[in-house]
C-alpha cells in the first residue's frame, strides 16, 4: 500500500484556521492551534514510543523547507 505524500498545498496551508493536525505525508504535519497559530511537526515512532519533533512556525519555515 503506497503512502500519500505532499497532500498539502501552499494555498491550503495559508488558509487553514481550524485547530488540529493536518497531514502532508511521510510523518510531516501542520499543527494549527488556537488563534490560528501554525507550526510544522514531524511525527515518528521508535519502537512503541511516538515522538513529535517541532520544525518551526509556518512564519519561519515554508512548506518546501519543511518537506
Amino acid at each position: 500500500m503506497a503512502r500519500n505524500s505532499n497532500r498539502l498545498t501552499a494555498r491550503r496551508v495559508a488558509t487553514l484556521t481550524k485547530p488540529g493536525l493536518y497531514a502532508d505525508g511521510n510523518g510531516l504535519y501542520l499543527g494549527v492551534g488556537k488563534g490560528a497559530a501554525r507550526s510544522w511537526v514531524y511525527v515518528y515512532r521508535r519502537g512503541t514510543k511516538r515522538t513529535e519533533l517541532g520544525l518551526g512556525s509556518l512564519r519561519d519555515v515554508s512548506l518546501a523547507e519543511a518537506r
